[in-house]
C-alpha cells in the first residue's frame, strides 16, 4: 500500500492531520501570547511584588481562552472587525479542541470534499491566529520598549516579521485596541 504513511492513514488523510497538530499548536501559541498581553502591558495596574506576580502567571496560565477573552475585554476596548475575529478564533479553538464532529460540513477524512472543507476550516482558524498573534506580540513590543525590558526569545522572529510588525500593526495598535478609562 504506497498511498499509506507511516501513521496508517492514506497520505491524503495524513497530509490533513498534519494541519490539525498545527491548527493546535498555534492555537496554544496565542493563547500563551493573550496570557502574556494579560500579565504584563494590558494587567492594568503596576505589579509591586513578585508574589502579585506568580500569582497573575498561575491565574493566567489556567485559564480558558474564554475567561482570557473576558478579561481582555474588561481591560480594553476592542475594534469590532479585531473582536469578530476574535470570537471566530475562540469558536473554531473549541471545535478543534472538543467537538471536530461541528465542524462546517462534518468531520470527513474518507472523501476529497470532506478533507477539503476540514482543511479550510483548519487553515482559516491559523490565519486568524496569525492576525491575532501579530496583534498581541505588537502589544508585548511596545510594552517592552517603553518599559526598557528586553522580550525573552525576541531573536526568533524573523527579520521579516519584525519589519511586518513595524510597518503593518504597529500603527494600527491604537485602533484596534484601546486601554479603558478606569475612574
Amino acid at each position: 500500500m504506497k498511498d499509506e504513511a507511516q501513521s496508517g492513514y492514506k497520505s491524503k488523510q495524513d497530509d490533513v492531520l498534519k494541519t490539525l497538530g498545527l491548527a493546535v499548536i498555534a492555537g496554544q501559541a496565542v493563547e500563551h501570547l493573550l496570557s502574556s498581553c494579560l500579565t504584563f502591558p494590558l494587567h492594568g495596574e503596576p505589579l509591586q511584588t513578585a508574589e502579585q506576580l506568580q500569582l497573575l502567571l498561575e491565574r493566567h496560565s489556567k485559564a480558558t481562552l474564554g475567561r482570557l477573552l473576558k478579561t481582555l475585554r474588561k481591560q480594553v476596548d476592542l475594534h469590532p472587525t479585531f473582536d469578530d475575529k476574535l470570537d471566530r478564533f475562540l469558536q473554531h479553538r473549541n471545535i478543534i479542541a472538543h467537538r471536530l464532529r461541528d465542524v462546517p460540513g462534518g468531520f470527513d477524512l474518507h472523501s476529497d470534499k470532506g478533507r477539503g472543507k476540514l482543511k479550510a476550516f483548519l487553515l482559516q482558524h491559523m490565519e486568524d491566529g496569525h492576525t491575532v498573534s501579530m496583534v498581541f506580540l505588537g502589544i508585548l513590543r511596545g510594552w517592552a520598549s517603553q518599559v526598557d525590558i528586553d522580550i525573552p526569545n525576541e531573536h526568533h522572529l524573523s527579520q521579516r516579521m519584525q519589519d511586518h510588525l513595524d510597518a503593518n500593526v504597529m500603527p494600527s495598535l491604537d485602533f484596534l485596541i484601546r486601554y479603558k478609562e478606569h475612574p
